[in-house]
């Protein structure tokens, strides 16, 4: 899971209340991690088991700190050119009485979307390393079998589909031959497999890591 200091927890959540009535269960809450040695080996299967702190190259949290910093300061700056606060931004969306709502975006609009901030920094001994590691299912379309042969795993649920996706280094581009069976994206899953480097794109987020899928299997807490 990612930690950030606390004024960018709650400058997000303010953000995520004002885009989605109905976001994902807190990341506090919802996030999922591996055991406590991050470096546990199963001798039955030859994979690594990691935690989502792991596919974080050294210095990238305070990367990652200044790049939302730099974001919520030109945030504020454009609400402060629309009249709009970040506390009048976070209100529900029934109270309008001070709010400008010719302002606001339209739910379901091409502006209805947040910036995924972070970078594709990697850390390269991952790279063409068999792991194993747990997360939430961000399937990019919801079909009838429940069967999906490409999907993203991600820290915490909700990511990408109520919230701001993850930065790329914190989101996993899932391949599946054959096609995995996801009945309910709310559980945990423990996921194994090669795992890539690199630049992989979707409309739902973009990812630095991509992972030929082995197993999937639920998460046991």
């Amino acid at each position: 899971m990612i930690t950030f200091k606390n004024g960018l927890l709650i400058s997000l959540a303010l953000v995520l209340v004002a885009g989605c009535s109905n976001a994902g269960t807190d990341i506090k809450d919802s996030s999922v991690s591996a055991s406590s040695d991050a470096n546990a080996v199963s001798a039955e299967t030859n994979y690594t088991e990691i935690t989502w702190e792991d596919l974080m190259p050294e210095g990238e949290d305070e990367v990652l700190e200044t790049l939302y910093l730099e974001f919520y300061e030109e945030f504020e700056r454009k609400m402060k050119q629309s009249s709009m606060t970040l506390a009048e931004a976070a209100k529900d969306e029934t109270d309008t009485d001070s709010i400008d709502v010719s302002t606001m975006i339209a739910e379901g609009s091409a502006a209805d979307t947040m910036e995924q901030i972070g970078t594709f920094n990697v850390v390269e001994e991952l790279n063409g390393k068999r792991i194993r590691v747990p997360g939430y299912v961000v399937p990019f379309d919801f079909s009838a079998d429940a069967e999906h042969k490409e999907f993203l795993l991600v820290p915490y649920f909700g990511a990408c589909l109520h919230t701001p996706p993850p930065p790329p280094n914190q989101i996993i581009f899932i391949k599946a031959d054959p096609a995995a069976k996801i009945l309910d994206i709310e559980d945990p899953v423990w996921i194994e497999g090669t795992l890539s480097t690199g630049e992989f794109m979707s409309d739902l987020g973009n990812s630095a890591y991509e992972l030929k899928l082995s197993k999937l299997e639920p998460y046991e807490y």
